[in-house]
Formats: C-alpha cells, structure tokens, sequence
C-alpha cells in the first residue's frame, strides 16, 4: 500500500471515529438515559425505596411548576446551586414516576402572566430592588382535580428534608382529601370550660389542616380515621383500651399524650368539678407495645429548668430560682435527622414524664425529644399540691440523664389482648354489640406499626407556648416554643403512608471543606484573642494620654517631663510590634491554609492524568512484552 493510501485511510479512520463517538452520545442519551451511579456519601441524587412507591402507586398525572426568578438567582448566587440540586432531584422524580409527573420551569418575571400565576398559587415573593419586583423559588402542584398543593419558597435550611418535602407534596395531591384525625381526650382541649368552652389554640391550628373528630374516652373508631391522637388519657374501659389495641393492630397511626401530672388539664378539669389529677398512663397497652412509662415520676432536668418567681424574702422581694420540672428543650435536645423535629428551635413542657423501651422488647425506639445529662426522676407528688421550686430544687439531684421525653415507635407487635375481645359486663351494651357485625380479633399487627409517645400533655396547653401582647388595643398572640409546629408535624407525618412516615434526611450537597474551616477557626480564634489584648493595651495608652494632657490647671499648656515622653514612645513601638507579630501569625495560618488547598488542587488536577499516564505507560510495556515474547518464539 502507497503513502497516499495509507494518508487517506487514517484520514478516513479518523472520520469513522468521530461519527462513531458522536453516535454513541446520541445513542446513550436517549437509550441509557436512566442508567445512572449516584457515589455521593448520601445518596443525593437519587429517591429512595420510599419515594419510589409512592410515585409507582400514582393512579392520576400530577403537574409540578418549578417557579425559579432568574434575576433572584443573580442576586444571590448561593441559591443557583441549590436551585439546580432541586431541578436535578424532580427531574428524578419525572424519571421514577413513569409519565405520571409532568415537570414544568417557570420563570416568573416582574409584572407577567406568570408572575400572576405564581401569586395565584400563593407562592412567597422575596424583594429584588426598590421597584417593588419580586422574585419566586417555589413548587406548585396540582392534579387533574384542580386540587394543588405548593411549597411557598424552596429554603435551603430545609435541604435535609427535600425529598420528603417533595414527596409529601405529590402524595397529598394523589390522595386530597383532608384527613381525619380521631381525639381521645381525657382533659377538655377541644372544648375547655376555662376558655369560654373554647378549644386550645393547638386544637384550632391543627383543624386548619386537618378534620378532627372528638371521640370522648369510650371511642368507636371508624374506618375513615388516618390518625388517632389520644390525649392524658385516664380512666380508659378495657373496652376503650380494645378498641385502641385493635385500630393499632389494623395498621391504624397513633399518637399518644401521657402525663404524669397535667397542670394545665387538671385546672380545666376542676373547673368541671372532676376529681384531682393523679396522671395518665395506658400501662396495658404500652407493656404490648414495648414501652416503659412510669405514672408518678417526673422528669426534672437543671439544664433545662425555667427561670421562676417563687416566692418573696422577707423584704417583700421576689425570689427567682430554677423550676426543674418546667422545661425549655432547646435544636441540640432533639433529634437532627427526623423530619417532625429536624427544623425545631424550642418546646416548652411542665412536669413531663419520661419514656424507655422496654427489656427484650422487640421494636424501634427513637427518642425524637431527650433531656440533658443533669435530668433525673423525681416523685410526681411533690408537684401536684402547691409545689414548692426554691424547695424541690435544694432536694433535687441529677442522676440516670439523659431521659426520652417523646420517642417514635416502629416494628410488628402483639394485641395487648391475646385472647381476644374483654368482657362487656353490661348487658345493654351486650345487646348493642349484637346489632353490629363483629370484626375478626388481630391477635398482632398485620403489618408495620408505626407510633409518637409523648410523656407530657401541658405540651398542648396555651400558657407554656404562646404569649398575649397587646398592641395598638388589641391582643396580638406570638408563639413563644414551637410545640404546636412539634404536634401539626407528627400529626402530618402519620397521616401520609407509610412509605412517607419512613422517609428520613439526607443531608445538604453543599460540603464544605472541614480541614480547611477547622484551620481558619483555629486562625480567627487566635486572631480575635490577640486582637483583645491589643485593644486592651490601646485602651490603657489612650487612659495614660488622657491623663496627661489633663493635667495642670485649665486652658493652661500641658508639659510633659522627659520620662513621660520616653513612656509613650516605648508604648508605641510596643504596638507597633504587637501589630507585626499579629500580621506574622496570620500569614503564618495563612500558609496552613494555602498548603493544604495546593495538595488538594494537585490531587484534583493532576493525579487522575497522572493515573491515567501510569495506566497507558504500564499498558504499553505489557504491550511490548506479550509482543517480545511472540517474536522470541516464532524464532525459535
């Protein structure tokens, strides 16, 4: 073959090649789009299990408008990252769902069709200039009902719990019908005596979210309740305790508010001429369930304990001390991870109990809510009779902390009523029963349980979260704890499926260079230290100026001796050395820093060539030797 052809030919392979590379692109685009690696630590460009089920059970499309300002994310470039890791994880979602999401981008600009459209959905506008133009980054869904569901403003704060959020939107918008929850409540929170027999304020807010159905303590719970929720529930029928045992048995989502000692309740209670109040428990069924609870025990904590007045000194002075059974749980007191308690900053409780799981017990406990290592258990009767704080505190002594006051409960269990339904000793509600079709006894659940025990019910009460100001004459009420976000949370994640109740954080995308941030705070730590002692020094000079130049009599010209002079020379070459060694010690935690962002950018840029090279390079010798080895041997 001449040097023509062989010129034209590895021109022609050269062609050959590029189509070739262009047609695999084309093809893998559009034929292994969905084959994906997600390698991140969290899995964060990927749905999990959960999801998954939730978008394959989607009887009907939904619709998802992505409403993303441009002009916002140019504004606040932190955003077009997270911006572009909530279109990523939709777009994951319009892959999982199999054509039953349909994902739309809008990019609502001041004064447009679509600017309306997202004030239509009650989007939350952030302010761009002075102008009055708005800016949107929000989620608006909508199925073929016209029922929607949006979420106002995408935060970043909230990325732990995006997917939930996302899929939360997206189950409530294939199931829109409002849910139920049923009320078993031994003290008046929906109807209280004290408040003009109005509900507590946490009952009003849930009813904005859900239907609530009072079902007094002998419930008949109907098949229509997603949730039940049963409030210091004392007294309970075995009946009652039955049919509570059963709904849980059937799968039925339940929360639960126990109390050693409802201080709020009881004085509604009183008010209805009932007995004192010695505390809740539904001691029959927590053994079933795994759960240790103690009635007349309560969770004192020092490192939580509020500021009280509790009583007056001789002098007629107030005398402030520690309540350790009136409770302030700050973030770090809750758990991180969970999506009912991740974005939590406060809950107030009073004379709280405590919760464990139980020896041998076979479920998941996970505190959702604990005390500090300074908690211990203290007897539930100091507290409920004109309790003393200055005097229970003397007798306090911190031991066995931290303590789980709310904990989320999951696995299969036994009826707390193996051998079936309980006597009914009266005959008229005998007769009753016959009426109505007898349904079969679960002697254990038939499927996954899942539960929130909270030992405390003063948890709901309006005095230990909510705070009346009066401004311009009317009575303005601020949320002082977020307990009633604590309960709409539960009670919204209970009530989704159960696919939606196991979904948990999955961490932010943004990581940060740890090594790099321990280095520059070890840096500022040292650098803000020095700069107080160098302040500390101008202070002192700047009172040494001060008092000579005042010095002498008034309007008369101030003369300072040789020393003087001397002294305040030698002062400011003192600071004028302070002032070097500060610049050496930050250019010194300067180098730390430029070291180590060098290997990492050499790690980063050259060593994937460098490992390639050695990989071509090794692939070459093994080359030559196999070839070596055929030439040596055909010539022998």
């Amino acid at each position: 073959m001449g040097a023509w052809d062989r010129r034209k030919l590895g021109v022609a392979g050269l062609v050959l090649a590029v189509i070739l590379f262009l047609a695999v692109n084309i093809f893998a685009g559009g034929a292994i789009r969905n084959v994906q690696a997600d390698l991140t630590e969290n899995s964060l460009y990927s749905v999990s299990a959960g999801t998954e089920k939730v978008l394959a059970d989607l009887k009907e499309p939904v619709t998802l408008r992505y409403f993303l300002s441009r002009s916002l994310i140019d504004l606040s470039p932190g955003l077009g990252t997270y911006s572009q890791r909530v279109l990523e994880l939709l777009q994951r979602y319009v892959d999982a769902a199999g054509g039953k999401i349909r994902l739309e981008i809008v990019d609502p600009k001041p004064f447009s069709d679509e600017e309306d459209r997202a004030v239509g959905f009650g989007l939350q506008g952030v302010p761009l200039n002075d102008a009055g133009e708005l800016g949107y980054f929000g989620l608006a869904g909508t199925n073929t009902t016209d029922d929607q569901d949006v979420i106002g403003f995408l935060q970043p704060q909230r990325e732990p719990f995006l997917e939930y959020d996302l899929t939360r939107l997206v189950h409530n918008l294939a199931h829109p019908k409002k849910k139920v929850i049923g009320l078993v409540s031994g003290i008046p929170i929906d109807a209280d005596p004290a408040n003009e027999y109005k509900p507590w304020r946490v009952v009003e807010q849930i009813k904005q979210f859900f239907e609530v159905k009072s079902l007094g303590l002998d419930p008949e719970i109907t098949d229509d309740i997603d949730v039940l929720m049963i409030v210091h529930p004392f007294g309970l029928s075995d009946k009652s305790l039955y049919a509570i045992d059963q709904y849980v048995m059937a799968g039925g989502k339940t929360m639960v508010f126990v109390d050693p000692y409802a201080e709020e309740g009881s004085r509604s209670n009183a008010a209805m001429r009932l007995p004192p109040d010695q505390g809740s428990n539904l001691e029959k069924l927590f053994k079933a369930w795994g759960v240790d609870y103690v009635q007349d025990k309560v969770l004192a904590d020092l490192g939580l304990a509020q500021r009280v007045q509790a009583a007056v000194d001789a002098q007629g002075r107030p005398v402030i001390t520690n309540y350790v059974s009136w409770l302030s749980f700050p973030a770090d007191r809750f758990k991180a991870d969970d999506v009912i308690t991740g974005q939590l900053r406060t809950i107030n409780v009073a004379t709280a109990g405590f919760l464990a799981k139980a020896e041998g017990a076979d479920i998941a406990f996970d505190p959702l809510i604990v005390s500090t290592e300074a908690s211990a258990p203290m007897e539930a009767q100091k507290f409920r009779f004109q309790p003393n704080p200055a005097q229970i505190l003397k007798e306090f002594k911190p031991e066995g902390g931290p303590l789980t006051l709310a904990a989320r409960l999951s696995g299969k269990l036994k009826s707390a009523f193996p051998d079936g339904p309980p006597e009914d000793k009266d005959n008229k509600d005998e007769a009753e029963d016959e009426k109505a079709p007898a349904k079969s006894h679960l002697a254990q659940s038939e499927d996954v349980v899942n539960l929130i025990v909270v030992a405390d019910s003063d948890i709901l009460a309006d005095t230990f979260w909510l705070q009346i100001q009066d401004f311009f004459g009317q009575r303005l009420v601020v949320p002082s704890a977020n307990n009633a976000d604590f309960v709409i949370n539960a009670l919204d994640n209970l009530s989704g499926s159960s696919e939606l109740i196991g979904l948990r954080s999955r961490g932010f995308s943004d990581r940060p260079f740890d090594r790099v941030m321990e280095i520059q705070r070890a840096a500022e730590l040292q650098y803000r230290d020095r700069e107080r002692a160098l302040l500390d020094e101008l202070k002192e000079v700047e009172g040494k100026l001060k008092d000579l130049t005042t010095k002498g009599q008034e309007g008369a010209a101030v003369i300072l001796t040789d020393k003087q002079k001397q002294a305040i020379a030698d002062f400011r070459r003192q600071i004028i050395k302070v002032r070097g060694e500060l610049r050496d010690v930050r250019r010194a935690l300067r180098e730390d820093i430029d070291t180590l962002d060098g290997w990492v950018k050499i790690l980063n840029i050259a060593a994937m060539p460098a490992l390639v090279a050695l990989f071509a390079i090794g692939l070459l010798i093994a080359r030559n030797r196999r070839t070596r080895r055929r030439y040596a041997g055909s010539v022998g």
